[in-house]
């Protein structure tokens, strides 16, 4: 494992920007002296730490604050990484806050991962590693995935751990495990948004999990058709949205659909209508505790017994 790391001349100074010290890491050893200092894992221009000055980097830092829970049960430790991760190089340094209180948070591991990379000469794919990795491990801090982060420096303990792959490689076989080939990209991108939409609004947050599913595109969809296709969903999600009953996704679950009385029977048996009518016979059947509702009918048969049902609710 070998990677490069650039310090500052001080320790502990969030204010400083200039980090001119060029330190290439092949060893614990080394690790654990150049960790000691203030210190960045990229180069920039005029040693100035900025997104706009990255120049080059051939490693990305991953912080691990263990604030995504308050359950020690669901912490992540260095080992535990380790286990996820079990081929795969890393290094990790201790927070000066590790096993600290942390403002109105309480005592629990927090360390830095280093995962070295193949040369990287750009911001954006710098940063497009360490999303990539949150997306995967959404334990690591997500407000720490520009490409200038800086770590202070720290005199604890690091590991060093070796493996036959690089986080890229371990992203790569992610991907490929659950990856949407050509041919099937445009037909399941249009599903995937038309449920986001009816089960989220036309909302950021749909469209933002719109584009991480589409990110599993092989090869990737081109912007344009993936616009086209979030803006097909949104004109069908006005069209749901505009329908009576339309439950609001704010308000969506609130009121499970349970047969306490005749008149909550009506939607019960229409959608059960609904996925009979995908077999014409059979039977299907609502059970939650006492309460069943049994049918073995013909389609037709079933809509003449929830009309019949309809008219008798509105006496």
């Amino acid at each position: 494992m070998k990677f490069t790391l650039y310090t500052a001349d001080c320790t502990g100074n969030a204010k400083n920007t200039i980090y001119p010290h060029q330190r290439v890491i092949t060893s614990e050893a080394d690790l654990k002296k150049t960790v000691s200092y203030d210190h960045v894992c990229a180069q920039y221009e005029s040693f100035a730490r900025s997104d706009a000055n990255f120049q080059f980097s051939d490693v990305v830092p991953m912080d691990c604050d263990n604030d995504h829970s308050d359950d020690p049960d669901e912490w992540i430790t260095p080992e535990r990484l380790a286990n996820i991760l079990s081929d795969v190089a890393f290094a990790v340094t201790y927070s000066r806050h590790h096993n600290l209180s942390k403002g109105s948070v309480s005592a629990r591991p927090r360390f830095h991962v280093y995962f070295p990379t193949s040369p990287c000469n750009d911001a954006a794919t710098h940063k497009a590693i360490k999303s990539k990795i949150h997306k995967e491990m959404s334990f690591f801090d997500g407000n720490a995935l520009d490409a200038s982060r800086f770590l202070f420096g720290s005199k604890g303990d690091v590991i060093w751990h070796e493996g036959s792959l690089t986080i890229e490689d371990w992203l790569l076989l992610m991907k490929t495990n659950r990856s949407i080939p050509e041919g099937q990209r445009n037909s399941s991108m249009s599903r995937i948004a038309g449920r986001l939409v009816k089960r989220f609004g036309v909302t950021d947050d749909a469209h933002n999990k719109f584009l991480e599913k589409a990110a599993e595109c092989d090869p990737p969809l081109d912007d344009f058709e993936l616009d086209a296709i979030w803006q097909s969903a949104c004109k069908f999600g006005k069209k749901v949205t505009s329908q009576e009953g339309y439950i609001p996704p704010e308000q969506y679950g609130d009121n499970p659909m349970v047969p306490n009385t005749i008149i909550s029977v009506v939607p019960t048996m229409i959608m059960l209508f609904r996925i009979i009518s995908q077999t014409l016979t059979g039977e299907q059947r609502y059970t939650l505790g006492e309460r069943r509702v049994n049918f073995s009918y013909t389609e037709l048969e079933i809509m003449k017994k929830a009309k019949k049902i309809a008219e008798r609710s509105r006496l």
